[in-house]
């Protein structure tokens, strides 16, 4: 098998689970951005959002994407949490909640 012919085969195996990754990502962003608004109305969570979905673990994100179709809980309120309170995360979110901040 040629080279280009392994790569287009690797290329069809790896799209669908990219589709899956990016469906998943989406949907726990949506219960991320949820929950900030309940906790902090008013909020421009956008910057947030995306510090925690990039913070999140794998298994994380599948279980906030989860409580999209079970509903949010104080499992999930944790979940989003204790991501936020990640050294990594706080510091995400003070370049990006300054940079929303400052235009």
């Amino acid at each position: 098998m040629g080279i280009l012919a392994a790569t287009a085969l690797l290329s069809g195996c790896l799209a669908p689970e990219m589709a899956v990754e990016q469906t998943v990502r989406s949907t726990a962003k949506g219960v991320i951005n949820s929950v900030i608004s309940q906790k902090l109305p008013g909020v421009n969570a956008e910057p947030y959002v995306e510090c925690i979905v990039d913070q999140a673990s794998t298994d994380e994100l599948v279980t906030l994407a989860r409580a999209a179709v079970t509903g949010v809980d104080n499992s999930t309120v944790s979940i989003v949490t204790s991501i936020a309170s990640q050294p990594e995360t706080i510091s995400c979110i003070a370049q990006n909640g300054l940079g929303v901040m400052l235009g």
